[in-house]
């Protein structure tokens, strides 16, 4: 009798007309036709002061329905949010239940309002709001079973340690679905890093006069010693992957420029050291100051 009552009610409710079916679904694909004058709001800026209605372009991290409601988590590189959908007198079941099948990674389009929490939230980076979301619309519906889970790929060896066997993500599943593994916090916060120390290289040297320059990569001839050196095939000769900018700062120190610098790739082919047998970030500076009191050139 029970089963048979909740089977008339389900039935019941699928055949009630959906309230809130303006205000969820999948969009279009989006061709830039027009300008909408939408603003959106970065997850980054959300703050307990944010408590009005924003617009959010994010990916779906998470989601989990308990009852009539769906909590969602979203998120915006390295920042995340949690989104709550709940049943009143403008969202529907249907759409609690359309938030609850999202598929994870997919970029919805999520409106609603910021609200304070009383406890923080800790599972992700802005802990003391929330968004109640009203309004919510798949952009793109990424595949329902991916290659790997962010959530795996971030697990430390500790982690998997205290929380015994759980899935593992190998190297080779890393770097054969690199686009899903740089989503990571972990690798997010490494080319952050990355690119901190470059800007900080860059405006340090700028700020002591140092010209930038950019210098070959693929040259005509090995400069360092044919034996350790990169040929690549170009056109219907043999190039070969420079090793380093050490020759253009020099041309360029002989040209007058006096102080030079340079941010690229640099490579290595050494069999004995497996380590630099590929490209590396290289920060290369040089310079020359002429001394007042003789013809000497000072390095």
């Amino acid at each position: 009798a029970e089963t048979a009552a909740r089977i008339a009610e389900e039935n019941a409710s699928k055949k009630a007309e959906d309230i809130a079916k303006d205000r969820y679904g999948i969009l279009p694909v989006i061709q830039s036709s027009e300008k909408t004058g939408r603003t959106w709001t970065k997850i980054s800026e959300l703050t307990a002061a944010t408590e009005n209605d924003v617009l959010v372009r994010a990916r779906v991290h998470t989601t989990r329905a308990t009852g009539r409601q769906c909590f969602v988590v979203l998120r915006q590189q390295h920042y995340s949010i949690q989104g709550l959908v709940f049943v009143n007198d403008t969202i529907s079941k249907q759409m609690v239940k359309f938030a609850a099948g999202l598929n994870r990674e997919s970029i919805v389009d999520v409106g609603g309002v910021v609200k304070s929490v009383e406890e923080k939230i800790t599972s992700v980076s802005q802990q003391n709001v929330e968004i109640h979301i009203d309004r919510l619309f798949v952009v793109s519906n990424s595949l329902a079973r991916l290659p790997l889970q962010l959530d795996d790929a971030t697990k430390s060896k500790q982690d998997e340690a205290e929380e015994g066997p759980s899935a593992h993500v190998n190297q080779d599943v890393r770097l054969d679905n690199r686009i899903i593994d740089l989503r990571t916090v972990t690798n997010q916060a490494i080319f952050r890093l990355q690119a901190g120390v470059c800007r900080l290289f860059w405006e340090y040297l700028t700020s002591k006069d140092f010209v930038e320059i950019h210098t070959p990569k693929i040259i005509s001839a090995a400069s360092e010693g044919g034996a350790n050196v990169f040929t690549v095939s170009y056109f219907k000769g043999n190039a070969y992957l420079a090793q380093s900018p050490q020759l253009y700062k020099q041309m360029a120190l002989a040209a007058d420029f006096d102080r030079v610098f340079t941010v690229g790739a640099g490579t290595k082919r050494m069999p004995l050291v497996r380590r630099v047998q590929t490209f590396f970030p290289s920060f290369s500076c040089r310079g020359f100051q002429y001394s007042s009191s003789s013809d000497r050139v000072c390095g």
